[in-house]
């Protein structure tokens, strides 16, 4: 039982949590260990059931509140990967949610095979986000001027050839493992330029490095070779 990826689910709504647990119940090495509202969350609460992944629906609840109590869940026994998911896909909310610490942001309808890889991407250390989401906010910063999503993100910073090429696969939701594989490289080398990069662009974690290289175009460096 101990190789069972540990899933929770908090939603607004009974039906949705309940017809999540049916539908994740059924997918085989993943175990739904709990379930509530937003109104019954506490930190206590996730280190007794001890969930990886906690999916949280943000429907219906106040997006700023909600991740300052609910996102914000990390704990010294267990850090809680967060894969947020919303039925209004759009560039505010991916940002805040990102930001505020969520490894993913998906749409509420993506197909259940589709959201159980973004559970085990995310279990892995990757990033999970909504093509049109990426998409969207690649849109949205190329043909708007400075804005919040921008702010402290780097601007001006020089990346050597091989921190873009890595930059670039955590884009597309590699582990530091994967990364080390593909570029045959050590895991310790791979963990170097990751704290370079995120020392370089004033980011916090894996996640908004993440997010950086799919809005600035990064992701295109991953098959690049690099002497």
């Amino acid at each position: 039982m101990n190789d069972l990826l540990t899933v929770g689910v908090c939603s607004g709504s009974g039906v949705y949590r309940a017809g999540m647990m049916t539908v994740l119940r059924g997918v085989p090495g993943i175990d739904v260990v709990v379930e509530f509202d937003t109104a019954g969350y506490s930190p206590r609460l996730l280190r007794d059931r001890r969930p990886r992944v906690l999916l949280m629906d943000l429907d219906g609840f106040d997006i700023d509140d909600l991740l300052a109590r609910q996102v914000v869940s990390r704990t010294t026994e267990q850090a809680v990967k967060v894969l947020a998911l919303s039925s209004h896909l759009d560039p505010d909310t991916a940002i805040k949610v990102l930001r505020g610490g969520a490894e993913g942001f998906l749409h509420k309808d993506t197909p259940v095979r589709g959201l159980v890889d973004a559970i085990r991407a995310v279990d892995r250390g990757g990033a999970a986000l909504d093509p049109q989401v990426a998409g969207e906010l690649v849109t949205a910063l190329r043909y708007s001027g400075p804005s919040e999503a921008s702010v402290g993100l780097g601007s001006g910073v020089k990346l050597t050839p091989r921190q873009r090429q890595i930059l670039g696969l955590i884009g597309h939701g590699l582990t530091n493992v994967e990364i080390a594989d593909q570029l045959q490289l050590g895991r310790p080398t791979v963990k170097s330029h990751i704290s370079s990069l995120l020392r370089a662009l004033d980011l916090r974690d894996r996640t908004q490095l993440a997010v950086y290289a799919c809005t600035h175009g990064f992701r295109a460096h991953a098959a690049v070779p690099v002497n």
